[in-house]
């Protein structure tokens, strides 16, 4: 900027391939030294690009390198043993307790599903051509169970209370923390008006973010071309609140939190394919506007997976 436009014309005269150089660099950006100030951090730029000091690495580089630094690092160990406090293990067996039941919807209970577990892991496949047809009120409930249901209990007797418990679900989490919520935007469900809620499993009940609940339009909040949006029946929003397990794992919470999101997943597309229902994981989607719609902060609390579900053209 301190040279003058003569000057720097000058120079490029006498260096005729700089602007060669840059121009390619400009447009070809998943291999440009520049990416980095071009507001385009392609993925492929970020690998090629380590030996420059202008490029930084992928956070989630940043993260494996920090979530467990050595078996010296006593942190996480004192976080550990803190939850042996009777404290802690009170907190954890009265988790119910955040759960509210004013305006609370109640849903049916879920379906027993017989079908095989091989035939029905064999047959899960995606599904993209959604037909508009709704879900039932009981097909929801039936879903969200499996995902994410109460299923039995772990005796945690202390001197305070010799009857505490943890409540266990289907799915697991690092020490029976579970900071991953489930939140529905309904759109085609019998007996339910379309809207935002999340599920509250101790109850088995559904919440309505706000008040009253009003359509969620789906195009709103991601970008895909080969699904019509307006014939998905729900879809499921993975919600990471960072606060309930990061007291106790610290950095390695976010990664115990993804392992569970993949156990939560696992099986809301068993129990959907058991009730011949289609749905897909979609990664294009608009994590802030998402975190509005839900009334997340996206600091401490995320939407960190996204899942369409519906019914198939016959």
């Amino acid at each position: 900027m301190k040279d003058s436009e003569e000057a720097v014309s000058g120079y490029l005269d006498r260096h005729p391939y700089l602007a060669s150089v840059a121009g390619f660099s400009q447009q070809h950006t998943s291999i440009s030294t520049y990416s980095a100030t071009t507001v385009v951090r392609a993925p492929e730029a970020v690998v090629r690009g380590r030996w420059s000091p202008a490029v930084e690495g992928f956070a989630g580089e940043e993260l494996l390198l920090n979530h467990r630094r050595s078996n010296r690092d006593l942190g996480m160990q004192l976080g550990v043993s803190r939850y042996y406090a009777h404290d802690a293990v009170l907190s954890t067996a009265h988790s119910d307790l955040r759960e509210r039941l004013d305006a609370a919807i109640a849903l049916p209970e879920h379906r027993r599903l017989k079908t095989g577990l091989s035939s029905t892991v064999m047959s899960r496949r995606s599904g993209r051509g959604f037909s508009g047809k709704p879900a039932t009120l009981d097909e929801l409930a039936t879903v969200l169970w499996h995902g994410q249901g109460i299923s039995g209990s772990l005796p945690v007797p202390t001197a305070q209370d010799p009857d505490a418990a943890v409540p266990l679900r289907n799915s697991p989490s690092g020490g029976g923390l579970y900071p991953i919520r489930l939140g529905v935007l309904a759109q085609h469900v019998k007996g339910l008006a379309p809207g935002a809620y999340e599920y509250q499993p101790h109850s088995h009940t559904l919440h309505p973010v706000r008040p009253t609940p009003t359509p969620v339009g789906l195009a709103d909040h991601l970008w895909t071309a080969d699904v019509e949006l307006d014939k998905v029946a729900f879809a499921l929003v993975y919600l990471y609140d960072m606060y309930v397990n990061t007291q106790k794992y610290g950095d390695s919470g976010l990664v115990y939190a993804l392992i569970e999101v993949g156990g939560i997943s696992q099986n809301v597309h068993l129990a959907r394919t058991a009730l011949g229902m289609i749905a897909c994981d979609q990664g294009g989607y608009d994590k802030q506007q998402l975190e509005k719609t839900m009334g997340y902060d996206g600091t401490s609390r995320h939407v960190v997976h996204f899942t369409l579900v519906g019914h198939g053209e016959v």
